[in-house]
């Protein structure tokens, strides 16, 4: 009876911990800490978008990664625009489950205004390129997180996960461990809210 009591609580663990995302790299256990902007935005699963990005958060860190397809792609590459880093990986069941969900939106958005990166955990390009192969329908821009990008932006290695950089190249918001594309939506969407009003206020002066 005891046996099997142990057995459901450690069920009950793993089944727990699927919710909550695909874990973390057993590879890289490294207790580093995100740079975070002083007053970072909070985002509710149910509710949305909380409270107000903060215009004093820190400047995210820039990165150059490889992209799937060829080329490098860098931060300063999307200077002005707001900017969607995406972790996730082929093996990550969860991570997979939104990429539609993203597709949709990097479909809607303005590429002059919005942009999106899918930052794979994945071992190379070639992983990525054989995997996308089955999924014709994915079009988005996926590049090879790099160990030193990871240690900035996600150092547990813990996803799916979400980043979302304003045009001023400021880190307002750090979404997960777990699915995200919802609130990155909602995020994404107060952004261009605030670039409009930006806008007006600079046509209007």
């Amino acid at each position: 009876m005891i046996r099997y009591t142990a057995i459901a609580i450690i069920l009950a663990v793993l089944f727990g911990a699927l919710l909550s995302g695909c874990g973390e790299n057993p590879a890289t256990n490294e207790e580093m800490v995100v740079p975070e902007p002083d007053t970072v935005s909070e985002l509710d699963a149910d509710a949305g978008v909380t409270t107000e990005a903060s215009d004093s958060g820190a400047m995210a860190p820039d990165f150059t990664l490889k992209k799937v397809g060829g080329g490098e792609v860098s931060l300063s590459d999307y200077e002005g625009r707001i900017l969607v880093l995406d972790f996730w990986a082929t093996w990550c069941g969860a991570c997979v489950e939104e990429l539609p969900e993203y597709q949709e939106m990097y479909e809607q958005w303005d590429h002059e205004k919005v942009d999106y990166i899918g930052v794979s955990l994945d071992s190379d390009i070639g992983t990525i390129e054989a995997w996308l192969t089955g999924h014709p329908e994915l079009t988005l821009p996926i590049a090879l997180g790099t160990d030193e990008m990871l240690d900035e932006y996600l150092p547990k290695r813990t996803i799916p996960a979400a980043r979302v950089i304003g045009p001023d190249g400021r880190l307002r918001y750090e979404l997960g461990p777990g699915p995200s594309a919802d609130q990155v939506r909602d995020a994404v969407k107060l952004l261009l809210e605030e670039m409009e009003s930006g806008s007006a206020e600079a046509g209007g002066a």
